[in-house]
């Protein structure tokens, strides 16, 4: 009986095999795939190749290994941002303030003030910005903030245009601490 003729006929091997019959009817018993066990080469006997010779097999893999070390490295930044969010709100309980909002202003020439609403939330690592032409426009933007991005201090300017915007901000807002800054000069 040839086993070479026999593996031929039921598919296991193409006909222009070069593989000994007995040596191929023990590849196929074993594990169905006499190509696997075989090192011949592929492009002179036509048999299937194996996973790892095919280019567009070998990309794939390579893509699948950059996709998993994404994955791991995306999943570290996640462990590592709930870690931090956990300690920072451990911190919370004890007197840590989430969200700040800051009311800055600055002098230009010809009259004309600068001022800037910024809202810093601390946990999700964001800060939001805004610039206002005058203090009335300031004043209403600093109450839809502190609904919006639910803000538990105001830390506002103290010294020239931000005594009169601290004093507004007292009389309109109630339940937020609200904490006046002296700017001074640092002696370094």
């Amino acid at each position: 009986m040839d086993y070479k003729q026999m593996c031929i006929q039921q598919g296991y091997v193409p006909s222009t095999c070069i593989m000994e019959g007995q040596m191929c009817w023990l590849l196929v018993n074993s594990q169905g795939d006499p190509c696997k066990g075989c090192n011949a080469n592929r492009s002179v006997c036509n048999g299937r190749h194996a996973p790892y010779e095919n280019k567009e097999y070998g990309f794939m893999c390579f893509l699948d290994k950059i996709d998993e070390a994404e994955k791991k490295r995306q999943k570290e930044n996640e462990e590592r941002y709930r870690k931090i969010i956990e300690q920072r709100k451990a911190g919370h309980m004890d007197g840590f303030t989430r969200t700040i909002l800051e009311v800055r202003w600055e002098l230009l020439h010809k009259n004309d003030a600068f001022l800037e609403v910024i809202v810093k939330d601390i946990i999700d690592e964001k800060a939001y910005i805004t610039k206002c032409k005058d203090i009335y426009e300031m004043l209403s933007i600093v109450m839809r903030c502190c609904s919006k991005y639910n803000v538990e201090q105001i830390h506002i300017e103290e010294n020239g245009l931000g005594a009169s915007i601290y004093d507004s901000l007292i009389d309109r807002i109630k339940g937020i601490d609200i904490v006046p800054l002296r700017y001074t000069r640092m002696q370094i």
